[in-house]
C-alpha cells in the first residue's frame, strides 16, 4: 500500500473553506433566533397595514381637497348670492328685478367657483375630446324641447318687446347666468362633492351623488329668480342642471357641460326672437 497520506478532493475543500469563510445569518443579522421574525408575525403586520380602516386617509396639513371644506365654502356662496340678489330685485320692478338679482346671484357663486376649481378639479377634467363637443352640440340644440315638456308652455316663447332693456337682460343675462352656474356647479361644485364622497362610498355611488349635489346648485338660483325678463320657465334651468351633471358624471370632463348650456341657452333665444317676430 502507498504511505502517501488520503487527500480530499477538491470539491470536499472548497466545501471546507465555504463553511468556515462564509458569515452566518445570525452574525449578519445580529440577532438570536428569538428576536428574527416569524412567518406569522410578517403575515400578522402585512394584515393589518393592508386592512381598510387600519390607517386614517393622510392628508397634508391644512387640506382643502377631499374634505367638506369646499361644500361649506359652496352653501355659503349660495346664501350670500341669493341674499344679495333679493336685495337688488328691490330696485327694479317685476321680470326685470328678477333678472338683475339672478345675474347678480349668478356673478357671485360664479366668482366662488373660478376662484376655487383650481382647487378642487381632479386630474384631465378641463382636458377637451372631441366626441364632448359633438354631444354638447347635440344635447344642447334638443334640451330645451325635451325641458320644455315639463314647463307646461304652449307655442313658441317670445319676449315682450325688444328694446335695448330686454336685449341686455332677456338675450345677454341668460349667457352669463348659464355660464356662470356651470362654473359653479360643475366647475366646482361637483369635483368637490366627488372628491369628499370618493372617500366613504364607491365610485360608482360617489358620482351619483355627487351629480345630485351639483345638479342641485344648479337649480337653486333659476328657482329663486324665476319669471325673469327672459321668460325662461324654471323648468328647463333646472332640466339643463340635471344634464349637465349626468353628462360630467359620465365624460368627467368639463368643457362638454359648458358647450351644452350655451347651445341651449342659444336656441332658447332664437325662440324667442322668432316667437316675437311671428306675434
Amino acid at each position: 500500500m502507498s504511505d502517501t497520506p488520503f487527500e480530499p478532493s477538491r470539491r470536499s475543500r472548497r466545501e471546507a473553506r465555504a463553511a468556515v469563510d462564509a458569515p452566518t445569518t445570525d452574525r449578519i443579522i445580529g440577532v438570536d433566533d428569538g428576536d428574527a421574525p416569524t412567518e406569522q408575525t410578517r403575515s400578522s403586520r402585512a394584515e393589518t397595514e393592508t386592512r381598510p380602516g387600519s390607517r386614517a386617509v393622510e392628508r397634508p396639513p391644512g387640506s382643502f381637497f377631499g374634505t367638506w371644506k369646499p361644500l361649506v365654502a359652496a352653501a355659503a356662496a349660495l346664501v350670500v348670492a341669493v341674499v344679495v340678489g333679493l336685495i337688488v330685485t328691490v330696485a327694479f320692478d317685476g321680470a326685470a328685478g328678477r333678472s338683475a338679482g339672478s345675474v347678480l346671484a349668478s356673478i357671485v357663486v360664479g366668482g366662488t367657483g373660478l376662484g376655487l376649481m383650481a382647487r378642487t378639479r381632479p386630474a384631465g377634467f378641463f382636458r377637451v375630446r372631441g366626441l364632448d363637443v359633438l354631444w354638447g352640440l347635440v344635447l344642447g340644440a334638443i334640451m330645451p324641447f325635451i325641458a320644455g315638456i315639463g314647463a307646461v308652455s304652449r307655442g313658441w316663447p317670445a319676449f315682450e318687446a325688444l328694446s335695448l332693456r330686454w336685449l341686455i337682460l332677456g338675450v345677454a343675462a341668460p349667457f352669463l347666468v348659464v355660464m356662470m352656474l356651470t362654473f359653479f356647479a360643475i366647475g366646482f361644485v361637483y369635483p368637490a362633492a366627488l372628491a369628499y364622497a370618493s372617500t366613504r362610498f364607491s365610485p360608482t355611488i360617489a358620482r351619483v351623488i355627487s351629480g345630485a349635489v351639483s345638479a342641485v346648485a344648479f337649480a337653486v338660483i333659476p328657482i329663486v329668480f324665476a319669471g325673469n325678463v327672459s321668460g325662461m320657465p324654471f323648468a328647463l334651468p333646472v332640466g339643463l342642471g340635471i344634464a349637465a351633471s349626468v353628462f360630467v358624471a359620465l365624460s368627467r370632463r368639463f368643457w362638454g357641460p359648458l358647450l351644452m348650456g350655451l347651445v341651449f341657452t342659444s336656441v332658447w333665444v332664437m325662440l324667442s326672437i322668432a316667437g316675437f317676430v311671428l306675434a
